[in-house]
């Protein structure tokens, strides 16, 4: 299978031109049809050939091929009988069919394939809203809604927990130890027979 440069004509069949070409056009109007004026597609566009068993025994990018400047793609030493053109891109939306039967009879003139398309349009997605806290609004969402609903909440009970488990720890332990400490503290003034060096804050219950 060779990719050839020659330009499509019918009767260039008996020069060993390809057997096949693929033409490629932006297709404007969207009526499946290459117009006058109508521009070439030169690259982002893929073929595949695919024989009746369904075996692709030919690819080409046309960004790749010596004929891409006149939106073609040529393929020769094609054994006679049925194939399947199909043609992919990431670019370009077709505006009729991607996909082509065409039967190759020895000797036959080359067959021509068209294929119109436009270029995929990209949408800057809008920025989100933002509320309370910067946070984003999700109008319109009900699920979006829900899930930072939730993520808020879980939020919300992980800060009590942690307070609790903060106060829990101050008077079951930290406190404990500081009243066990002011009790050491009086002991020692009571043994040694003055008070005036300790310092217990009034109202300290042992």
């Amino acid at each position: 299978m060779i990719l050839a440069s020659a330009p499509y004509t019918p009767q260039a069949a008996a020069q060993g031109s390809p057997l096949l070409w693929v033409r490629f056009y932006e297709d404007t109007n969207a009526n499946a049809v290459l117009d006058t004026g109508e521009p070439l597609i030169t690259r982002g566009v893929a073929v595949q050939l695919l024989n009746q068993d369904g075996v692709v025994v030919a690819t080409a990018l046309l960004d790749d091929v010596p004929t891409a400047s006149q939106g073609l793609i040529g393929f020769q030493d094609i054994a006679p009988g049925d194939y399947t053109v199909l043609i992919t891109s990431a670019d370009y939306d077709p505006t009729g069919a991607s996909e082509f039967e065409r039967t190759i009879i020895a000797g036959g003139v080359p067959l021509l394939v068209e294929y119109g398309a436009k270029p995929v349009i990209v949408e800057n997605a809008a920025p989100a809203r933002r509320g309370l806290f910067g946070l984003p609004i999700y109008l319109g969402d009900p699920e979006q809604v829900a899930r930072v609903a939730v993520s808020l909440l879980i939020g919300l009970l992980v800060a009590m927990v942690m307070t609790a488990l903060g106060i829990l720890i101050y008077v079951f332990v930290l406190r404990r130890r500081h009243l066990r400490h002011l009790r050491d503290l009086k002991r020692q003034a009571v043994t040694s027979g003055s008070m005036s060096s300790v310092n217990i804050p009034p109202g300290t219950v042992f």
